[in-house]
């Protein structure tokens, strides 16, 4: 795909706890290889590939021992085979297909976090999810969304090689006083091969059903075993170059691009209101050969991206074993933003036209590089088991505008292309656990206890002067010096869990954690698990816990504005001197409560669970509204464009003038804040079972339904200096419909997996329920109809080891319903005759076809 020449090479950071990490996890190997072989270990291990009701489980319990059937919280583990077999182009894209309880709008994050995208779980945002590796807690991504899911800094699951996957453990429930903060809506655990395996090599090439957005993806994988089986090295590799698709509505004819041409003095005047065609004026000659589909922000942005993983095992002797695993990832991104057609380009800088006579199509393009690395030691010392491990983690984006102008540059002969600055996360994690399993009487009581320390660093560079110069880039605008930051924070924590079984049926776990920040100060968390057997075929379980979600480093340090018109405008910290005088509070965490009731049942060889939860929580973030003052245009004005009286102004300047801004400044800004409290409530109930056909075959059935609602139990007040100004809603409308309504109350998925001999087929439906969207036009609300998506897969093996499948997602081209007229403002049907709710989980893609090639030997 077309990228941009001249991207400047990388800046690589020396972090010092990039360092102190790289020397933990040295010390550590060179421990473990300098040490004597005491005994030796077989190294086969059993096939994981599918998952089963009988399978050790690790994710959420510091017990030992639990699987799935008899776990007291609900879990779905999924098998690396099946993220592949999906034919989706990433783990992300494949949990989405796999998962009802899973939510991936197809673009609800503009600008970066179009790229950087995140999911929702149980209808929480993705900051709620904790990701483990391994067990060991993922970096998050250096990009924080400022709208969509505000405040949301997620983990980017689709670095991670979907081929390296042995399963994933997805824990439906809290588990902050296990792990920390983030862990409200639940916990995603990501389990790297291990063990000698069969080399794997898989190509993967599929495209729309309209012929664009090809995606091209390459697999291998290979576990080898060493010092005579005491030993073992995975490694992983994958590439994936996705393309361009557009599916954005054409352009009515009436709206026009070009300015038009004045049949008096043949000069070009600019268009009328929602570029119409003013008096006195014809349209310019090119309108009749112009692209209707002009803009191409809507669809499928194009990405390459090669990733790398490792996972590497050896036992010192039978009570020590010393591992590592990793994964690094290199990712080459551009997404395309709106349009600038000729006639802004005329009213803002005619010379431009002489660079891009026909407008332009600016392009926010990352070169990105993400690492985790991952060393420690488990085994056992007497009674106690222990696991000492150290994790670094870093995100790393160079950000670039391309094909773009800066307005405030003469051209023609000024810069097109533009650095916008660089923005890098880090997170160092050290992890202690000791456990022990204490024997009175006949009881056997499982203990646990530990303490984690974690550095954070948060760095945003600005970029070169050209790209905020004036009114900045028309496009992604760059990073200015009063933007940069280099901040860092530091936590300490403390847990422990006791559980047991109280009676032959019934087993309890008890978790704790305490945790200092040194940002904000102290969180403590607990959680009660409890399940009771009545018989083996039948059981009830409940959980009850309270969590949080520390505010991320890379939110609460994130600043973004420009200065267009003598007005300085953006986002803000939340502990800027502007933010703190026009009505922000510093951070807090947020904080929440779980509860689930659920039951399990076996009924012949089906397999069935009903979970009912409710997540209450405190102090969800958003984004304020723009607040703040504006006199450019002689009359001083609020964020909304709305007059103030000389009383409201006057106000806003004291406001101002007590954080140190001179009187008559211009600003108008908004900032991460406290905007009130939601309550989710849902019920997950799943059913699987395998049933074998004789000489037809054998069949596995996988049903999967979740029912989910989110209410607003309260919305914050709006903060005391601002009460006497208009126009100031600390959640509007427009965002309580996004916090109630941006997943589908339910979501239902039916998997049916036929297979005898070669041949094996795989045929998946999905059903997203209503989608009710606020109507901006009329202060209502609008429905969109449910959808059924249908994926098949077929596939054949071609002789041992080599196998070919061929499937379709979106079998039959479903496409998300349009937006009703009567929802869409006047420029909105000036410009379309229809638009798409660009935020259905249906996708805008439609039909896509795949055929894959995998080799095992």
């Amino acid at each position: 795909m077309p990228y941009a020449h001249g991207i400047p090479a990388l800046k690589r950071d020396s972090a010092n706890q990039a360092i102190l990490a790289s020397a933990s996890i040295l010390a550590l190997s060179s421990l473990a290889f300098s040490a004597q072989a005491q005994t030796s270990a077989d190294a086969s291990r059993p096939d994981q590939s599918v998952a089963t009701v009988d399978e050790i489980i690790v994710t959420g319990t510091r017990a030992t021992g639990r699987t799935v059937a008899n776990s007291a919280s609900p879990i779905d583990v999924i098998s690396g085979d099946a993220v592949v077999n999906t034919g989706a182009p990433n783990v992300l894209e494949a949990l989405n297909l796999l998962l009802p309880s899973f939510n991936l709008p197809a673009q609800v994050q503009p600008d970066l976090g179009a790229l950087v995208r995140g999911a929702q779980l149980r209808g929480l945002d993705p900051a709620y999810t904790l990701v483990l590796v391994n067990g060991k807690r993922r970096h998050t991504t250096a990009v924080v969304n400022y709208d969509g899911f505000a405040g949301s800094v997620p983990v980017d699951l689709a670095l991670i090689p979907g081929d390296s996957i042995e399963r994933i453990e997805v824990l439906r429930d809290g588990a902050s006083a296990v792990y920390g903060s983030d862990a409200i809506a639940g916990v995603i655990n990501i389990i790297l091969k291990s063990g000698a395996q069969p080399s794997t090599l898989s190509v993967q090439a599929g495209a729309t059903y309209e012929g664009d957005g090809a995606v091209y993806i390459a697999r291998g994988t290979h576990g080898w075993s060493f010092a005579d089986g005491r030993g073992y090295l995975n490694l992983g590799a994958e590439a994936i170059i996705q393309e361009r698709a557009v599916r954005n509505p054409e352009i009515r004819s009436s709206y026009l691009y070009y300015p038009a041409i004045d049949r008096i003095t043949g000069l070009p005047v600019r268009l009328g209101p929602n570029n119409s065609l003013p008096a006195g004026a014809d349209p310019d000659p090119r309108e009749a050969t112009r692209d209707p589909q002009i803009w191409k922000n809507q669809g499928r942005h194009a990405t390459d991206t090669y990733s790398l993983s490792a996972n590497l095992g050896y036992e010192i002797d039978a009570n020590t074993e010393f591992y590592a695993f990793g994964t690094y990832a290199h990712r080459k991104g551009d997404d395309t933003i709106n349009y600038r057609l000729p006639n802004t380009v005329f009213i803002n800088n005619p010379g431009g036209l002489s660079v891009y006579p026909d407008g332009f199509q600016p392009l926010e393009v990352i070169d990105e590089d993400d690492l985790q690395i991952t060393g420690g030691l488990r085994g056992q010392i007497g009674d106690w088991r222990y696991d000492f491990s150290s994790s670094y983690g870093r995100d790393h984006l160079d950000v670039f505008s391309k094909n773009a102008l800066n307005y405030s540059l003469a051209y023609p002969g000024a810069q097109t292309d533009f650095y916008v600055g660089a923005r890098t996360y880090s997170a160092w994690l050290n992890n202690l656990d000791l456990s022990r399993t204490f024997q009175v009487g006949e009881r056997e009581i499982d203990v646990a206890v530990g303490a984690q320390y974690q550095h954070e660093n948060n760095k945003l560079k600005a970029g070169e002067p050209n790209s905020y110069f004036g009114v900045g880039v028309s496009g992604l605008i760059g990073y200015r010096p009063d933007d940069a930051v280099d901040v860092s924070r530091d936590s300490y924590a403390v847990y422990g869990a006791v559980s047991t079984y109280l009676t032959p049926k019934w087993f309890v776990d008890v978790a704790g954690r305490a945790e200092h920040y040194s940002d904000f100060g102290e969180s403590y968390t607990g959680k009660l698990s409890t399940r009771y057997d009545f018989t083996p075929s039948f059981a009830v379980r409940a959980t009850v816990s309270n969590g949080f979600h520390a505010p991320s480093l890379v939110a609460a340090s994130y600043s973004n504005t420009n200065d267009q018109a003598g007005v300085l405008n953006g986002l803000v910290q939340p502990d800027s001197a502007a933010a703190l005088a026009l009505g922000s509070t510093p951070l807090k965490p947020e904080e929440a409560t779980n509860y689930t009731l659920g039951v399990t049942s076996r009924l012949g060889g089906w397999r069935f669970a009903v979970d009912a939860y409710q997540i209450e929580v405190d102090h969800r973030l958003n984004t304020s509204p723009n607040i703040g003052i504006n006199r450019s245009s002689g009359v001083p004005v609020d964020g909304s464009g709305r007059t103030l009286t000389n009383a409201q102004a006057t106000l806003v300047d004291n406001l101002l003038q007590s954080a140190g801004y001179a009187a008559g400044t211009n600003i108008i800004v908004r900032y991460f804040t406290d905007v009130g409290d939601t309550r989710t409530r849902g019920v997950d109930i799943t059913a699987e079972a395998n049933t074998d056909l004789g000489a037809y075959g054998r069949v596995r059935w996988n049903f999967a339904l979740n029912f989910n609602k989110t209410d607003l139990t309260r919305i914050s007040a709006v903060p005391s200096q601002l009460a006497q100004l208009p126009n100031i809603e600390v959640l509007s409308l427009a965002n309580q419909y996004a916090f109630k309504y941006r997943a589908p109350e339910d979501k239902q998925v039916i998997n049916v997996n036929w297979s005898n001999g070669p041949w094996g087929v795989n045929l998946q439906a999905t059903r997203f329920g209503e989608l009710i969207r606020y109507n901006s036009v009329t202060g209502g609300e609008y429905t969109l109809g449910d959808s059924v998506v249908t994926n098949l897969s077929v596939g054949y093996d071609i002789r041992e080891g080599l196998r070919l499948t061929a499937g379709a997602n979106n079998l039959f081209n479903v496409t998300p319903d349009k937006v009703p007229d009567e929802a869409r403002n006047a420029a909105s049907r000036a410009q379309y005759d229809w638009t798409w709710d660009y935020s259905s989980p249906v996708g805008l893609l439609g039909g896509q076809y795949f055929v894959r090639l995998d080799y095992r030997f």
